[in-house]
């Protein structure tokens, strides 16, 4: 079976690429789109927070039309929040302003596979790519069925763990640093008067989040996302992510509180990368892009993986278009992400390291930094800006850090 494009992964990064390029091409090409689910989008894996339109056109001033671009419609849009509160591991609390919301991702994302169906494409569910040989790529359909497909584009949306970014040599070697695991409960019957709506709630320390951050990312006024990250090499003792999100939910001296009395209603579990992008995205060889966490396209300083696999996908959709049309190069993808988000991964990815060098070893260094930063500080850290403070003792840190018990 002969395709012009095979999208491998339905995720936000693969469902957005269909989303953009099947109105493009219409019926003059032909699109399958497969994912390894039953339903693509289900279960929801993220915290499905996302920046307000105002905010992303400060985040990624490089992308067109930016607030237009990540206008949601109501439909997808769960609650508003307006604020971002970090909590220090002793207790100090530093509240920012930032418009922002939680979405219905799976339904969001299903509405955009359904754009790409609209316009023609061919949607396999319960399919996953087996192997790749002479240009050809082994579909497993339902676990049983196989079916062998000579794609002209792949575009690998596959997820962290892409099997199209090994079989095309565009993945690289990664640190485990460079991954955070995630658990997640939605809760619900949230009743305490300590719950607020509008605050995206972080929480840091090695009990609940070592090497990352835990969150409450309100859905209602009686939900929430509640989760926990965590990265291998920063783990102590026995520590896991099932433990670090109990502590979380059972322990901590706030967020024990605003959950008590509630109930766990789905969970769920995962991998973030949060590293740099991968320096190589396209492989003009076998002509094969790849979009969102495929190719580590994540703000690694908050694990934010939505925006910018919107942005890839779009840019990928259109490349893919003018190739089709015009023969333009697949590798004016990779040209044109960077302009548009690399300024923005550089600075996340700065963040995360100035996290890093502050978070090892003990609790106590965080909060003597969390100590010194203001609301205006935390504002910058969320918008991926490095405060002044930070920029001005990081020649010093390995002192500091030797001398702070």
């Amino acid at each position: 079976m002969d395709v012009d494009i095979l999208i491998v992964g339905l995720g936000p990064a693969g469902a957005t690429v269909l989303s953009k390029v099947a109105p493009l091409i219409e019926s003059e090409f032909s699109i399958l789109a497969i994912d390894h689910r039953p339903k693509p989008g289900f279960p929801v894996q993220c915290g499905e927070f996302m920046p307000s339109p105002d905010e992303m056109s400060a985040l990624v001033p490089d992308v067109p039309n930016a607030r237009e671009f990540f206008t949601f419609d109501n439909q997808f849009i769960s609650t508003h929040t307006d604020h971002i509160s970090f909590f220090s591991p002793k207790g100090k609390i530093i509240q920012t302003p930032f418009q922002g919301y939680s979405l219905y991702r799976g339904n969001w994302n299903s509405h955009l596979i359904e754009i790409g169906k609209k316009h023609g494409a061919e949607v396999w569910t319960s399919a996953c790519v087996v192997s790749k040989k002479n240009g050809q790529v082994t579909i497993a359909r339902n676990n049983a069925k196989k079916v062998h497909i000579k794609p002209q584009i792949i575009i690998g949306a596959d997820g962290v763990n892409s099997r199209i970014a090994k079989w095309t040599g565009l993945s690289e070697n990664r640190h485990p640093k460079h991954f955070v695991i995630v658990k997640q409960h939605l809760m619900v019957d949230i009743k305490s008067k300590l719950y607020d709506s509008s605050d995206v709630q972080m929480f840091f320390g090695e009990n609940y989040a070592p090497g990352a951050y835990a969150w409450i990312i309100p859905k209602s006024d009686s939900s929430a996302n509640v989760g926990t990250g965590i990265r291998l090499p920063m783990l102590k003792g026995d520590m896991n992510v099932s433990k670090a999100l109990s502590n979380l939910i059972n322990h901590h001296p706030i967020a024990s509180q605003t959950l008590k009395n509630a109930h766990i209603s789905q969970t769920i579990a995962g991998v973030v990368p949060v590293g740099p992008p991968y320096q190589k995205t396209v492989n003009m060889e076998t002509k094969t892009l790849l979009v969102g966490d495929s190719a580590c396209q994540v703000v690694s300083s908050v694990g934010g993986g939505i925006p910018p696999s919107m942005v890839a996908g779009a840019i990928a959709a259109n490349t893919i278009d003018h190739h089709l049309r015009d023969n333009s190069p697949l590798s004016d993808y990779q040209v044109e992400w960077k302009q548009q988000m690399q300024k923005m991964f550089n600075r996340a990815y700065k963040l995360r390291q100035f996290f890093d060098a502050i978070s090892t070893d003990r609790d106590s260094r965080i909060q003597w930094y969390m100590n010194r930063l203001s609301s205006s500080d935390i504002n910058k850290v969320v918008h991926c800006a490095v405060p002044w403070k930070l920029s001005l003792v990081a020649p010093f840190m390995r002192f500091l850090n030797w001398i702070i018990k």
